[in-house]
């Protein structure tokens, strides 16, 4: 039988020993867009082969991972003495039958006097001797004292700021709390500093976009994020923000390694800017720049990006929020009108818009830009400000770089549209066969149809009429956007076709999207046509 090396034993050791406590400080944090953040701590253990680090420690589910140095992580408990304060809401209850000086203050809160004597116990027989000896006062609100000259003092508690005794220092006493600490055991023969990081919800971020319009039809986009902090402070991290979500199954559950529990971070939503600088116009038109030194090209490891943004080294301590701004550009953008009409029935053939007045009027004032920048704009709160007023706060979309924005800023008034819808017959007279285990086929009050799995259905035309007029005294440049589920069959006006989805159900989704300039005081009419599987 062989004996156990001396080697093992030695490589064990490090299990067993007491180990000192290390600070490892937070060096480099992650912050992503739905609240999660990888945060990355390091520890010098300068040759202990076993050391514990304290901290507000409480990372997701499966998410410890540590340098190859580290050869084990483990939660530990201790029981460690503190300094506590003495609770100053039942004197009596605590110092009865000591001897005590009473710290007190005068009717204006300062600090006045001190008196001197044993605390009498308010809920005993002995209360007979406060009676007899004529003192007035409210029971629950005093404390009262007997003298070394036998005189008793009731003394309001609102006037006692501490207390001392022979056993106890003035205002805090001494107690065991249970505390706990991660310890560290080092691989042996492997030096070097230990790394660890996890995934912890003590950090957030959130974008926002500020749009200042310039004369000329010109515009400066300011791009700022708002961090906030609910964890340990952080000293000269390096921090990266991404303008995107990781896909993280544990995202909602606690480590049972987490040593405390995580305090969920409420992110900070600035609802503006600063807009100050805004104000000069003028010079903001001439030093209007594009500032893309935050951005970081590119992310090893994914196939595209996610956007994220190098914000440099961050102190911020646990509670604090701020604002730092990672870049403008400039650029034009134009006004337009959009009416934006949502589909008025189900892919699978149920009707679910039954007033044609629902989508009437419900247009709106838009700004349409290309982004300016080289990185993506995130979906994040807009603020669109003319000078130094602010004109309207909107919920921007994600927009690549190049690609065309629209904001809707305000309801318009002065450019009217109505829609009409009605049905009629079907114009095209095969459509629904394959699908239809039973055919029904049209007559004088039935259009064609047919059952599927026990319900049945009809094939139907839908004829739409828009109407629309300008009121202004000004040209208007017009888009109107049209979904309906359903197959193209005719529109006026050489609107663009575009299927926007098509799920394997009864109809497809599409939209016709209309592209005009109406003159002012101009009238215009447009016709469309779409056939749709509808239920009866």
């Amino acid at each position: 039988m062989k004996r156990p090396s001396l080697f093992l034993f030695a490589g064990l050791l490090p299990l067993f020993a007491a180990g000192a406590e290390i600070p490892a400080p937070v060096t480099d944090v992650m912050i992503f867009r739905n609240g999660d953040a990888v945060v990355r701590h390091q520890a010098d253990p300068r040759g202990e082969g076993t050391f514990t680090v304290r901290g507000n420690f409480a990372p997701v589910e499966g998410t410890l991972w540590a340098s190859p140095n580290v050869y084990q992580i483990r939660k530990v408990l201790s029981k460690i003495e503190k300094k506590k304060p003495v609770s100053l809401n039942d004197i009596t209850g605590t110092y009865k039958g000591q001897f005590v000086t009473l710290h007190l203050t005068d009717e204006l809160g300062k600090a006045s006097s001190k008196v001197s004597g044993t605390v009498l116990d308010l809920y005993t027989p002995k209360r007979k001797e406060l009676e007899t000896a004529n003192v007035a006062f409210v029971w629950d609100q005093i404390v009262a004292i007997k003298c070394s000259d036998g005189k008793v003092l009731a003394v309001n508690r609102h006037r006692i700021t501490g207390v001392e005794s022979a056993s106890l220092k003035i205002g805090e006493r001494t107690v065991k709390e249970e505390r706990q600490a991660w310890e560290f055991t080092m691989a042996p023969k492997k030096g070097g500093k230990a790394v660890f990081d996890y995934i912890s919800r003590s950090l957030s971020w959130v974008p926002a976009l500020k749009m200042t319009l310039l004369p000329g039809k010109k515009m400066l986009l300011d791009f700022a994020a708002a961090v906030s902090n609910s964890g340990d402070d952080l000293e000269n991290v390096r921090c990266i923000l991404w303008a995107g979500s990781p896909n993280l199954v544990n995202a909602g559950r606690v480590s049972f390694m987490s040593i405390s529990k995580p305090t969920p971070v409420q992110p900070f939503r600035p609802m503006y800017l600063r807009n100050d600088v805004a104000m000069k116009s003028a010079r903001y038109a001439e030093a209007a720049y594009a500032s893309d030194g935050a951005y970081v090209p590119s992310a090893p490891g994914l196939s595209g990006n996610m956007a994220p943004f190098d914000l440099g080294h961050l102190t911020l301590r646990k509670g604090e929020a701020l604002t730092r701004q990672l870049g403008s550009a400039s650029g034009s953008y134009e006004n337009l009108v959009r009416w934006r009409i949502g589909a008025r029935h189900t892919d699978s053939g149920t009707r679910v818009w039954r007033n044609n007045t629902d989508y009437n009027n419900k247009l709106w004032e838009c700004l349409s830009f290309a982004n300016p920048f080289k990185y993506p704009m995130p979906d994040c709160a807009v603020e669109v400000a003319d000078g130094s007023r602010v004109l309207a706060q909107v919920k921007g979309e994600w927009v690549n770089p190049g690609e065309k924005a629209v904001l809707e800023v305000a309801r318009c008034q002065d450019v009217r549209g109505t829609i009409v819808e009605r049905e009629v017959p079907s114009s095209i007279k095969n459509r629904g066969q394959g699908l239809f285990q039973q055919i029904t086929p049209a007559n004088g009050r039935q259009p064609a149809g047919g059952q599927i799995n026990g319900f049945w259905f009809r094939v139907t035309d839908v004829a739409g009429t828009l109407k629309l007029k300008n009121y202004r005294k000004a040209p208007v440049k017009l888009v109107i956007e049209l979904d309906y589920f359903g197959e193209f069959v005719s529109a006026s006006g050489e609107p663009e076709e575009k299927l926007l989805n098509h799920v394997g159900t009864l109809n497809p989704r599409n939209q016709l999207r209309w592209e005009l300039e109406m003159k002012p005081g101009e009238s215009r009419e447009f016709t469309y046509r779409y056939n749709v599987i509808i239920s009866r």
